[in-house]
């Protein structure tokens, strides 16, 4: 029976220490140091992989196996839903790396959720409709729109719902303006609207033009999308204009309630 030996020996002074491998519950013990918990590992040669799902063993090289005499990284873990973490904090999305599992089940890094350009989205809506929206605005104009953010997932990303102003944090984004509204007005058969998108510091004009029938409540919808880059505590208000083109000035357009909304998607760094 191999026993835990250590022999000390006094030798002009010196202190020599032998010692060989270390077996708890076995007389077999797989590399440098191994507890078989059932103590049903074989005397002698490998035991079996049920024969070592209940074993703590180490190597020479220092791996350390759970589940087996025969680890290959430096902790090797086997077994059904191997791995509980309890207690484990908050992290933060958008600088703390993912944790992913390749083929052979080891623990790897991706990188972060921005790094990935794994969207996330932020939704604005009108809540309340405004009834003659531009009528006090020429062509180039623009007026706030009093929306309410019904679902935020960007990290960093702040509304002010008394003003209307969205504060982005640095990234890339995709911005969806999405507008539903009633113009009864002699004579409108095109109309043009815009949206000034933050881009960097400054803004930059998209618009939307559309013809459409002239008569009582012409409808007036539309949709303007812009993929934008932005630094970090970048401030843009929600606002609608009316554009330079069309023939659709004077009253204005009665902006309808929950059609009207905004679709903000960070799409990275």
């Amino acid at each position: 029976m191999k026993r835990k030996l250590i022999y000390l020996f006094f030798l002009t002074g010196s202190f020599i220490f032998l010692s060989a491998q270390v077996g708890i519950n076995t007389t077999n013990p797989q590399g440098v140091f191994n507890i078989d918990g059932a103590k049903d590992n074989p005397t002698t040669g490998v035991p079996s992989a049920a024969q070592q799902a209940n074993d703590v063993a180490v190597t020479v090289g220092g791996n350390m196996g759970i589940g087996t005499t025969v680890p290959t990284n430096k902790l090797h873990v086997n077994g059904t839903d191997p791995l509980r973490l309890q207690g484990v904090g908050t992290g933060n999305s958008t600088t703390d790396p993912l944790l992913v599992i390749d083929a052979n089940g080891v623990v790897k890094n991706i990188g972060t959720l921005g790094a990935l350009s794994i969207p996330s989205p932020a939704v604005f809506r009108l809540e309340t409709a405004q009834n003659n929206f531009l009528q006090a605005q020429g062509a180039g104009g623009a007026q706030v729109v009093p929306m309410s953010m019904i679902k935020n997932s960007i990290p960093g990303l702040t509304y002010n719902a008394g003003t209307s102003t969205i504060t982005f944090p640095a990234g890339t984004y995709q911005i969806t303006f999405v507008y539903e509204a009633q113009h009864n007005a002699t004579g409108c058969t095109i109309s043009s609207y815009f949206v000034d998108f933050p881009l960097n510091a400054t803004t930059s004009r998209i618009h939307s033009t559309g013809a459409h029938s002239e008569g009582a409540l012409s409808n007036h919808g539309g949709t303007i999308t812009y993929a934008t880059t932005l630094p970090a505590n970048r401030n843009w208000t929600i606002s609608l204009g009316r554009g330079q083109s069309g023939n659709c000035s004077g009253a204005g357009m009665n902006l309808s309630a929950t059609s009207t909304q905004i679709l903000v998607f960070r799409i990275g760094d």
